[in-house]
């Protein structure tokens, strides 16, 4: 029982800091990066494990658009056209 309550512990631990770095707008591998098929705006990922978006043409150039938290379906719109978006969550 004791190894229950200290694995409980360490998952609820583990929650927060999740919670955490998504609030600081890291990204905690939750998903792959979303593209846009309409308008080709992509996420990636920076040096300080942030998300940005970028244009092919332009990759190292964030646009500081941002795709939504996607439903539960996996579908999010793209902040660029409002096209619909669907990405795989892990």
């Amino acid at each position: 029982m004791a190894e229950f309550d200290a694995l409980h512990k360490l998952a609820n631990r583990l929650q927060a800091l999740k919670k955490q770095a998504k609030a600081l707008g890291m990204f905690i591998n939750d998903r792959e990066f979303l593209e846009c098929p309409n308008c080709v705006l992509k996420e990636s990922l920076a040096s300080e494990n942030t998300l940005y978006t970028y244009r092919y043409v332009a990759i190292d150039d964030d646009t500081g658009l941002h795709f939504p938290e996607s439903d539960e379906d996996g579908k999010s719109v793209c902040p660029e056209c409002g096209a619909t978006v669907k990405g795989e969550w892990l």
